[in-house]
């Protein structure tokens, strides 16, 4: 198990030779998230049972798989089906999925009610968790279609988000100690695991920031003058959730969604006199972990994946993961940053 100990005043990570025996990676934590080969096209059952998500204008927004197309041909109709899309077999290559109107509002309408359908009548399991909330898909840059954001992996599209690591240093010790909250046992996802400090999606019209100030005021009930005051960005990672093996998949059931995700990342560096406390009921509870603490439960995956990642990439830009104690460390850090396939916005046009 990798040990934390002081080295001239400060932490640091010593690997040690059960690592070395076991051929412990923390490229583990980035496989528990994202498999997904960059040469997806040449698989044949790939090519078979996943669809290109298309905008009417011809512009690759999602992947959505078959099983899926069939579901919802099943739940709503094929007229509602007939009037929302259009199929286009290509020779070789994947089949597309593609929007019909050039309108946004009548697209934002049909999928809506598409949705709505879904929910009431489809045994799928991601559209149990309803949010009543928007995620924007992006064509240059401008939203596209507004997507409820149980409908995410369903439709395959690209997700965006926010995490803060919230953390404090001991000024005597240099020891660096992170408050990490349980997610509650009702979240319709990961209930119960380890979470970031603050986390949460951009759902539309929100920004980064006031996505950020929104989160950290009802998950961990902290004012927006100590966020604003404490907090800095800390860059970005992307990757495609997709924690399987590519040949090992038969695309038959909600396992398969294939969801590219970018997540906001920032550092909040808390004083002594504040403590997050619960708000709402995303979190169950905090407790400050020490280094050590926080490495062991990120290596027991006891961190929901995505969070474990985030948590990572906090270890690497703060210097304790370097390319002496991980063998994977260059490959690690390219994967966390991987080219998405789809268009992306740029948040800066959507500051509030």
């Amino acid at each position: 198990m990798v040990r934390v100990v002081q080295c001239q005043g400060k932490e640091v990570l010593l690997r040690t030779p059960e690592d070395d025996k076991n051929n412990f990676s923390f490229l583990n934590v980035m496989n528990r998230v994202d498999q997904f080969p960059d040469e997806y096209k040449d698989d044949d059952r790939f090519k078979k049972e996943v669809l290109y998500l298309t905008s009417h204008n011809n512009i690759r927004i999602g992947f959505i798989l078959s099983f899926v197309v069939k579901e919802i041909v099943r739940c709503c109709g094929q007229k509602l089906f007939d009037s929302t899309f259009t199929i286009k077999y290509n020779d070789g290559s994947l089949a597309e999925l593609k929007f019909n109107d050039e309108e946004a509002d009548n697209r934002n309408t049909k999928i809506g009610q598409i949705a709505r359908i879904l929910y009431e009548k489809s045994e799928l399991k991601e559209i149990r968790g309803w949010r009543d909330e928007k995620y924007a898909v992006y064509v240059y840059g401008s939203p596209y279609v507004l997507v409820e954001r149980a409908m995410a992996g369903i439709m395959g599209i690209l997700t965006y988000g926010i995490h803060v690591n919230g953390y404090k240093i001991d000024t005597k010790t240099n020891e660096i100690k992170f408050w990490i909250p349980r997610r509650s046992s009702t979240k319709p996802t990961w209930p119960l695991m380890l979470d970031n400090m603050v986390a949460g999606g951009i759902g539309y019209p929100h920004g980064i920031n006031d996505t950020v100030i929104k989160e950290s005021m009802e998950e961990a009930n902290l004012s927006k003058e100590n966020i604003e005051k404490n907090i800095r960005a800390a860059g970005v990672l992307s990757y495609i959730y997709f924690p399987q093996r590519l040949d090992q998949v038969c695309f038959d059931s909600e396992s398969a969604y294939i969801v590219g995700e970018v997540e906001y990342i920032f550092d909040l560096v808390l004083p002594e006199d504040i403590v997050p406390r619960p708000n709402d009921d995303e979190v169950d509870s905090f407790n400050l972990l020490t280094l050590q603490e926080t490495i062991d439960a990120i290596v027991k995956n006891e961190f929901k994946p995505n969070c474990a990642l985030v948590m990572t990439d906090f270890l690497i830009r703060h210097g304790y993961i370097t390319p002496e104690n991980e063998p994977n460390f260059l490959e690690l850090v390219n994967r966390m940053h991987r080219k998405l396939p789809f268009p992306q916005p740029n948040f800066y046009s959507h500051k509030s």
